[in-house]
């Protein structure tokens, strides 16, 4: 289970500006306990005024109390949205006590390329959180804006001296960290350009296109984030006139976009079919009666289907919803959920319907998978693999909400596929499978309830508790 650095020894703040981005974190020392994952906390402030993708390296130096030090340098793009406001940065987990070195470093833009970096920070991992170490309370300076233009030995922040470095061995190691940032950094920009492409022809992508820019908006950012050339998940986001915006994320797989899927607090922003539907006209004039306003919209669309959701509110906050399910541009099927008591229910079909679209209609994160997209057919755990990494990076980036959903979404892909036919389900629907499986269904139950708590009916999302949702689905997926 992760756990976070459990003391701060020095208030010493470290900070990091350079292009309009500011990185800062509130202490150079920290503590942890042998065993436990030291996971540093770093404040982000863009103020670029738009949404800025790039390459963050870390680079940790393990020294152990007795014994050989080791040293490891990691790099993954990120985009900093706007309202990022803070990112986590892991220097792993040791077995032993010892010191972690960790320098981190954030690079941008196409050439030249903007650097900012912090300066060094220390956690000290120790037997007991009682042990104090014994180390200088000095100031931490801020570094300056630095452009890679520069080169290997050009420019660089200031870092304090570490155990077993020599003084002149540092702008050495932040040459060589550069370089390597520089080649990541071209390596990324080839796969996402090839993604891009992909992305750009897809149908999935196109129909969600189609439906915004009918509805005025303009596509404003891209964030492609490649697993390889052909699969990786997206990030757009549209801006309409007014300066409304909408995020719609999804995934690919293996050349194909699997979803694709946004939700707003506009409610017209849906396929122009659905509101000329007679069926959707019937039930809400029912909820107009009622003293029910559209508020919000919702859609997610699939290889096989798109599913819409419109939301409706009274002046005494209870929601209402309308729900359709459109194939090939063509109205399938439309549902009513309603409050207790207003009106007899639409049909029995809503229940799928609603617990498909409730649940899994989610600001800005991406939504169930209609079809599996798997590189290893037959397997049941390949696709709820991929979806559960999907959703650890959705919670290392901040979006706790959407990463409970993405976690319910994997339990509910390995049912579909170790006992049905692959099929996306809703949550009653794989509750169902199971027990005609004969297989129990109360620890599913429990986690599909924690995951549609948080992803949905708002519920506050709690670090250990999304960990610990992640190693039931994990033993349940073997």
């Amino acid at each position: 289970m992760r756990r976070f650095l459990l003391l701060a020894v020095f208030v010493c703040v470290a900070t990091a500006v350079a292009g309009g981005i500011t990185l800062s974190t509130g202490q150079s020392d920290y503590t942890v306990q042998v065993g436990d994952e030291a996971v540093i906390p770093i404040a982000v402030e863009n103020t670029l005024g738009a949404d800025i993708t790039g390459v963050l390296t870390q680079g940790v130096r393990f020294m152990p109390e007795d014994g050989d030090p080791a040293a490891r340098t990691q790099s993954r793009p990120i985009t900093i949205f706007q309202d990022t406001g803070e990112i986590a940065v892991s220097a792993g987990t040791a077995v032993e006590p010892g010191t972690f070195f960790v320098e981190v470093a954030f690079e941008h833009g196409d050439g030249p390329r903007t650097r900012v970096a912090l300066p060094e920070i220390r956690v000290h991992v120790v037997q007991s959180v009682t042990e104090q170490t014994d180390q200088p309370n000095q100031q931490v300076s801020s570094t300056s804006s630095v452009s890679t233009s520069s080169g290997p030995g050009g420019p660089q922040g200031e870092s304090s001296s570490s155990p077993g470095r020599s003084p002149g061995q540092i702008p050495q190691d932040m040459g060589s960290l550069q370089e390597q940032v520089a080649r990541e950094h071209d390596r990324m920009q080839a796969l996402r350009s090839a993604l891009l492409t992909g992305l750009e022809e897809d149908p999935v992508v196109r129909e969600i296109h189609e439906i915004l820019t009918s509805r005025g908006y303009v596509r404003a950012t891209t964030a492609i984030d490649p697993t390889n050339e052909d699969t990786g998940t997206f990030v757009f986001g549209y801006r309409e006139g007014s300066g409304d915006t909408v995020r719609v994320s999804g995934l690919m797989a293996n050349g194909t976009a699997a979803y694709a899927a946004y939700a707003t607090d506009r409610s017209l922003v849906v396929p122009h079919v659905l509101p000329a539907n007679e069926t959707y006209c019937r039930f809400a004039d029912d909820l107009a009666d009622g003293g029910f306003f559209p508020v919000s919209a919702a859609v997610n669309a699939t290889p096989g289907a798109t599913f819409v959701s419109v939301g409706f509110a009274d002046s005494q906050d209870r929601m209402a919803r309308i729900t359709a399910t459109l194939v090939g541009g063509e109205v399938q099927a439309v549902d009513l959920e309603e409050p207790p008591g207003l009106f007899p229910l639409a049909g029995a079909g809503a229940v799928c319907i609603l617990l498909l679209i409730a649940y899994l209609v989610r600001r800005g994160a991406p939504k169930t998978l209609e079809q599996p997209v798997s590189a290893a057919p037959g397997d049941p755990r390949s696709e709820a693999l991929q979806l559960l990494d999907l959703a650890r990076g959705e919670f290392d980036h901040g979006d706790r909400k959407e990463a409970y959903g993405t976690a319910g979404r994997a339990l509910r892909s390995y049912i579909s596929h170790a006992y049905g036919i692959g099929a996306e389900l809703a949550d009653g629907d794989a509750l169902r499978l199971l027990e005609e499986s004969g297989h129990e269904t109360g620890m599913v139950t429990s986690i599909l309830e924690r995951c549609a708590a948080v992803s949905y009916a708002g519920c506050l999302p709690e670090d250990e508790g999304f960990w610990d949702v992640i190693q039931e689905i994990e033993a349940i997926i073997g």
